[in-house]
């Protein structure tokens, strides 16, 4: 369990936010310790939408529904808001106490562009890029008709929009160069119930 919405004492929210409740995790999930590279990307949809070129940067320029198709082809699915708030605050929805640069790769550090994934810190639970590098796609339907959410801001953002609470509502053909993904599963999907899976997250 924990709480979505603004922090106490986040003085930066900015109206987008969930309204603050208790949110109940009924089920334990995987989620990918990274955004999915353009290496991983490559291998699975065999193609290369990326500005910018690297295979261990994020993949950007992708869609909600190609973002969705490549979960699916791996034998896993994008995480719900729910999912990805409480992976990304590690268990403890709370500020964090370390200076945003060395979280995440956002406009005051980034140079205008993407970086090696895992070049950052992680969090409590092992993930990089929560925050920053590029916004990431969920399940969840966005503010406008056939719209889906994107959480965590990107290398493009000033720090206020780099939040966990944070969200930004999206057509699922946007293609921008901020936009990628991690993918999510009930189940394991290197594990034996994940029959056919491709990929290791």
């Amino acid at each position: 369990c924990y709480f979505t919405g603004c922090l106490p004492g986040d003085r930066e929210c900015y109206g987008l936010e969930r309204h603050r409740e208790k949110i109940t995790i009924a089920h334990g999930f995987w989620i990918g310790r990274t955004e999915v590279t353009q290496a991983a990307y490559t291998r699975v949809m065999s193609a290369a939408p990326s500005r910018y070129k690297g295979a261990d940067l994020p993949v950007d320029s992708v869609g909600w529904n190609d973002a969705t198709t490549f979960c699916s082809r791996i034998g896993m699915r994008l995480p719900t808001e729910s999912e990805w708030e409480y992976a990304a605050y590690g268990g403890n929805a709370k500020l964090p106490k370390e200076p945003l640069g060395s979280l995440a790769w956002y406009d005051a550090n980034s140079n205008d562009s993407t970086h090696p994934v895992a070049s950052r810190l992680a969090t409590r639970f092992g993930l990089w890029d929560t925050l920053g590098n590029v916004w990431e796609w969920v399940q969840d339907a966005g503010r406008g008709p056939g719209e889906h959410v994107l959480k965590g801001g990107s290398f493009y953002n000033t720090a206020r929009d780099v939040r966990v609470s944070g969200r930004m509502s999206a057509p699922p053909d946007l293609r921008h160069r901020d936009l990628g993904f991690r993918c999510a599963s009930s189940v394991w999907a290197g594990g034996p119930s994940a029959k056919g899976s491709k990929f290791d997250p």
